[in-house]
């Protein structure tokens, strides 16, 4: 019994360890941006276009979210960058063989976390499946 209580402890401790944490980086870039925006696959969802991009030099994630000002206030902006970003590390294998990847937010109303994870895995998985 102690044996066992040992491991799930271990695997509590793995769990919490931010070093296990997927390696996403920013993209600030302005030309890579316009690269992407330009050449990338575009999958429309409810809360604005995703684009995604491959990049076969760097194999590092490097994630953009984009939001306009007259979204809201300072803190409302912050917020939903926080959820996608989170929503990103939790479900980082369906982005698959693209290393590029840019959400523009454009919904003006409120939006919930389970609301953004259930129409990106939905949108993200269907186009990206398919084609």
């Amino acid at each position: 019994m102690p044996e066992e209580e040992a491991k799930a402890e271990r695997n509590y401790l793995l769990a919490m360890n931010l070093s296990k944490q997927p390696n996403i980086c920013s993209l600030s870039n302005k030309e890579e941006i316009s690269v992407i925006l330009s050449n990338g696959k575009k999958v429309n969802t409810k809360f604005g276009p995703v684009y995604f991009y491959s990049v076969q030099e760097d194999t590092r994630n490097r994630i953009a979210i984009l939001l306009k000002k007259k979204i809201g206030k300072a803190y409302y902006r912050n917020y939903i960058k926080r959820t996608i970003r989170f929503y990103i590390r939790s479900e980082i294998t369906l982005l698959g063989k693209y290393n590029r990847v840019i959400f523009l937010y454009r919904y003006m109303g409120p939006v919930k976390y389970y609301q953004l994870k259930n129409e990106y895995n939905f949108k993200i998985k269907e186009n990206l499946i398919l084609n």
